[in-house]
């Protein structure tokens, strides 16, 4: 196992316990996304959302993620193990994005910035360590 493997590998464990997280404590993901649940008792569901999206997607994606480098890792950079982790690490990287777009477009329909600025820089991080077997290969 090569240390862009190995980056990933942490990366992509970070991202199963975030899902995890969200699955077993939807109130933990709607205070980090600071979403809320509809409050409208004629449209119950806003739980299943956070677990469901936050949760089982986060989870099953990076876990999936993680077994295939596992399984398909060497210790050469191989294309297969390169590959594999690149959707993934566009879907953090264009996360970045839309939330970067989000700053800057959306400043009368956000109350404030909050952390936004912070989880832009930390969402492309996530994506390019995700994404080090690839840039590893690059390189």
């Amino acid at each position: 196992m090569n240390i862009g493997e190995i980056i990933s590998l942490v990366t992509l464990l970070f991202g199963a316990v975030l899902g995890l997280s969200a699955m077993f404590s939807p109130a933990w993901a709607s205070k980090i996304v600071r979403l809320v649940e509809d409050p409208d008792p004629l449209r119950p569901g806003g739980y299943s959302e956070f677990r469901a999206t936050y949760g089982g997607l986060f989870l099953f994606s990076h876990l999936m993620t993680a077994v295939l480098i596992l399984n398909l890792g060497s210790a050469e950079p191989d294309i297969l193990t390169t590959l594999v982790v690149l959707p993934l690490a566009a879907g953090w990287i264009g996360a970045g994005i839309g939330r970067l777009m989000s700053l800057v477009f959306d400043r009368t329909k956000n109350r404030e910035a909050g952390l936004i600025p912070v989880w832009i820089p930390m969402e492309i991080i996530l994506g390019l360590a995700i994404a080090a077997p690839f840039l590893q290969f690059l390189f």
